[in-house]
């Protein structure tokens, strides 16, 4: 399963009161289930020096002297003066982490010796509780995709540089969408663990609260919001097909986790000059709260939610030269 809501975070724009035109539509599903807000918990207060614990811990012994933290964001960043491509990135706000310890060696002809799939797992998820990163309710850790990086040179051979494990989380049997709670390994030459992105806070579950009916919207009303917002970014004259309408969670790297409706979509754009368009896979999420305690901003693109999404489409890495590394499924 590969993550496909980017669209989500650059599209969704402010709904305008415009009908849209549909080709067909599956009878709504997901009606059903109770759904909660909930808190996240409050980690102590983090700084740089935390940070530099951190670069020790995954990335070796590195002088830190280059550690950058920007009193915009509050985000620290580490690009080690030896190799661009060892980094680290930590959100001094909530405590989201980002590696990578990638070396030239991997962008020129070395062919790692890769652990198979079940073995990368156990790898990864070994990694995980070994540095204290793995959730504390595992139950909520599902993994949803398991693919690589493969390159190839000029008039080289293909070769598989690494396996990539993507992990999301589910709560009350629905998966969480958004910036947050998902997890990414990143495994190399000898089940080396060489970069990873987790996002990733506990959840207050003893102090949940239930949603009321009379506190939501209903499903109808979120398909006519859904409508109106496919016309407003597409154009009225597009079609579209509802795959499915669920209910989902929806973390925005904030304060709360809360339901949404989910329309797993796809979009059949019409040209002017009758030019071909391939259909657009679209999710489109509307609030389910008539009032949100705190605003999804799904109007608002998060740079750092569209760069995890590009990391996790190229398994997690961020470097110089990237023309020749493309996924495997």
């Amino acid at each position: 399963m590969q993550i496909k809501y980017m669209a989500c975070f650059i599209l969704l724009g402010v709904v305008s009161i415009s009908a849209c035109k549909c080709n067909r539509q599956h009878p709504p599903t997901g009606e059903a289930g109770a759904v909660y807000i909930y808190e996240f918990e409050k980690g102590a207060p983090l700084s740089a020096d935390n940070t530099k614990k951190l670069i020790a811990d995954f990335l070796g012994n590195q002088p830190t002297t280059d550690l950058f933290v920007s009193k915009e964001d509050n985000i620290a960043y580490f690009v080690s003066p030896a190799d661009v491509n060892t980094t680290l990135e930590q959100d001094l706000n909530n405590g989201n982490i980002a590696f990578s310890k990638l070396t030239q060696a991997y962008l020129g002809d070395l062919k790692p010796q890769l652990p198979s799939g079940q073995d990368a797992v156990r790898i990864g998820e070994k990694f995980l509780k070994e540095k204290g990163l793995f959730p504390k309710n595992a139950g909520e850790l599902k993994l949803v995709h398991t693919g690589g990086v493969r390159a190839q040179t000029a008039k080289g051979p293909i070769i598989d540089k690494m396996v990539t494990l993507t992990y999301a989380r589910v709560v009350d049997s629905m998966q969480v969408i958004g910036a947050g709670s998902k997890i990414v390994v990143n495994i190399g030459d000898k089940g080396d663990v060489v970069g990873l992105i987790r996002r990733w806070r506990e959840l207050n579950t003893g102090g949940r609260k239930e949603v009321k009916a009379e506190e939501m919207i209903s499903q109808e009303e979120a398909t006519a919001l859904a409508k109106r917002q496919i016309a407003q970014e597409f154009g009225e004259k597009a079609g579209y097909d509802f795959k499915e309408i669920r209910k989902s969670y929806y973390d925005n790297n904030g304060g709360i986790l809360q339901p949404v409706y989910v329309f797993e979509t796809v979009v059949t754009l019409r040209s002017q000059d009758k030019i071909q368009i391939p259909p657009v896979s679209y999710l489109c999420v509307i609030p389910l709260l008539k009032q949100s305690p705190e605003p999804l901003n799904l109007t608002k693109t998060d740079p750092r939610a569209k760069e995890l999404i590009k990391n996790i489409d190229r398994a997690g890495i961020d470097t110089s030269d990237r023309k020749n590394l493309r996924n495997k499924d």
